[in-house]
């Protein structure tokens, strides 16, 4: 007896009987706060970057304005300069010997001059008075 006495006692558990309760379903989440909140953001990127290109076309705009004077001097610079070689021209045609070496040396280096050009820029300049 001694034998029996030594090994362990087995004991056979069954599982317990389902209860027929519905399980619950573990809580859903709605997706409406994360859409909403990117929706949030996108539209904050979208008017930061509304802004900060806003501000760099005000700066464009201003630095053309201030630019423009520039371009119309020099505008003005080369209808005088034109000017001055078409009378060039001028005084080289009818025989100074000077101008004739100076409109020699200009053709040389590649410089053309138009002598009805310098009508045409003084009649556009006073145009655009």
């Amino acid at each position: 007896m001694s034998a029996l006495q030594n090994t362990p006692n087995v004991v056979a558990m069954t599982p317990p009987a389902p209860d027929h309760a519905p399980q619950q379903d573990p809580k859903h989440y709605s997706a409406f706060l994360p859409v909403l909140l990117f929706g949030l953001a996108v539209l904050a990127v979208l008017g930061w970057q509304a802004w900060v290109l806003g501000s760099e076309r005000a700066a464009l705009g201003t630095s053309h304005a201030s630019q423009q004077q520039t371009v119309d001097n020099a505008g003005k610079l080369r209808a005088s300069l034109d000017a001055l070689a078409a009378d060039t021209q001028r005084l080289a045609e009818a025989g100074n010997p000077n101008a004739a070496l100076l409109v020699t040396e200009l053709r040389q280096r590649g410089i053309t001059i138009n002598p009805n050009a310098a009508a045409a820029a003084g009649a556009a300049a006073s145009a655009g008075r």
